[in-house]
């Protein structure tokens, strides 16, 4: 009976790891190109990344690094309190 159960277990992984390298979930709207930022800017790593995040990274905070601009030309379109 325990060799029929790991037969079937065997049969199911192997089912599952066929199916997986199969054609399933591609993903049709990936970039063929190399994404580039629009609007590179250098900051230190201090102004976009917390301390947990230095730490896990391994970066020290006066680092630079190259970022994309988010920032919307004109005026605050949004209520701040």
């Amino acid at each position: 009976m325990k060799t029929l159960a790991a037969l079937v277990g065997a049969v199911a992984l192997a089912a599952g790891s066929a199916q997986a390298l199969g054609t399933g979930n591609v993903d049709h709207d990936m970039p063929s190109a190399p994404v580039v930022a629009q609007n590179p800017i250098e900051v230190e790593a201090a102004q976009v990344l917390s301390s947990a995040e230095l730490a896990r990274v391994g970066v020290e905070a006066n680092t630079t690094l190259t970022v994309s601009d988010f920032t919307a030309p004109g005026e605050r379109s949004t209520y701040i309190r």
